[in-house]
């Protein structure tokens, strides 16, 4: 029975020795470490935006830039067709009234062939308003969409609505010539996508009141028109004609064309030598305008392009700011809880040495009283 304490005694000895260099191996171990730096690239991934990523602008569910889902025209029963006004384009369109309320919503969509989405509108009539509560909602906006809006509203008229209008992004408005006012106040609809203060194109023309052609980049447009008791006509779209503008021009030319056509089969009137120089003279006049209008166009395009790819880069920027800080909120966080995980490790190594040791005191204590020879009685 002795020799069996003795023999663990002395197993538990040679331990005590070796726990120092064990310690030692386990300290220059690290069980828990991790390298910061490997722990950022995990943590901070920064995608690659596509030009739809960068756009924000969304209209029922529908990026603007985004993929239009058949799926999604046959639940809302668009009717589809090739557009007349815009070349190689797909319009849609479907409209219904509520049968709770009365109220009269239609949607369109102007997609290419390969189904993006180009221009996105929504029309409600009746809208109700809470006139104080309308800058709260274009503020809600302007929060989404990181920019301040363009604010315009419609001058005070006797006997029409109050009339208020919000612009994000690069969506530029072009106020229509007199002659378009005329044929858009006849029925007639000009080239372009055109908006109004008051919903209706045709009701604006004939009121007076100011008539745009969206142009520019992408952006959002959102229109209120409502009355003293707050009702009124409620109109929202996303658009980028920089990529519908193209098609224009090519209907535009048509159109020209044909009007060239028809005056080539014309015959030709007998004009006095002095009117023919006259008008040579008006006419060399007016291409000489049109060529300036045609650069001044081409000038302003350059320019809405340029100010939506400088706002698609401060996007991007704001975007990749944001997800470093969350990456390096997150990466905070983890090496705190690191350092709290190391602490109550340490701790626990403490007590555990410190429990060995005192063992290991004991058990040489013990091992010295049973080597320490017994004095003969």
């Amino acid at each position: 029975m002795r020799k069996a304490w003795a023999g663990f005694l002395v197993a538990l000895a040679v331990a005590c020795l070796a726990l120092p260099f064990v310690f030692t191996l386990f300290l220059d171990t690290p069980v828990l470490a991790l390298n910061a730096n490997e722990l950022r690239n995990n943590l901070v991934k920064i995608p690659r935006l596509s030009l739809v990523a960068v756009s924000r602008y969304v209209v029922d569910g529908l990026l603007l830039g985004g993929h239009v889902k058949s799926e999604n025209l046959a639940h809302q029963e668009y009717q589809c067709r090739s557009s007349d006004k815009f070349s190689g384009f797909i319009w849609c369109h479907e409209e219904h009234t509520t049968p709770d309320n009365g109220v009269m919503r239609s949607h369109s969509i102007l997609q290419s062939q390969d189904g993006t989405a180009y221009y996105v509108d929504s029309y409600f009539q009746p809208a109700f308003f809470d006139p104080n509560n309308i800058q709260n909602e274009i503020d809600r906006m302007s929060s989404e969409f990181g920019q301040q809006a363009r604010i315009i509203q419609m001058s005070q008229r006797e006997g029409l609505p109050s009339a208020v209008m919000a612009i994000w992004g690069a969506i530029q408005l072009e106020p229509l010539k007199p002659d378009e006012i005329s044929v858009v106040a006849s029925g007639g609809t000009p080239p372009g996508i055109l908006v109004g203060f008051l919903g209706d194109e045709e009701r604006s023309a004939r009121a007076g009141v100011p008539v745009y052609r969206l142009a520019g980049g992408a952006g959002f447009l959102w229109v209120a028109t409502f009355d003293q008791n707050g009702r009124g006509v409620l109109q929202y779209l996303a658009i980028d004609d920089s990529k519908i503008e193209p098609s224009r021009q090519v209907a535009s030319n048509t159109e020209n064309q044909a009007e060239s056509n028809s005056s080539a089969v014309s015959p030709p009137a007998v004009i006095q030598p002095g009117l023919q120089q006259q008008s040579r003279s008006q006419t060399e006049e007016a291409q000489a305008q049109a060529q300036a209008q045609a650069q001044a166009q081409a000038q302003a395009q350059a320019q809405a392009q340029a100010q939506a790819q400088a706002n698609e880069d401060q996007y991007r920027r704001e975007e990749e700011k944001r997800q470093v800080e969350e990456g390096d909120r997150q990466l905070k966080e983890t090496q705190q809880l690191l350092e709290a995980q190391n602490r109550r490790l340490a701790t626990i190594t403490e007590v555990a040495i410190t429990i060995f040791v005192l063992l290991c005191g004991v058990a040489v204590a013990v091992f010295l009283r049973v080597k320490r020879p017994t004095a003969p009685r």
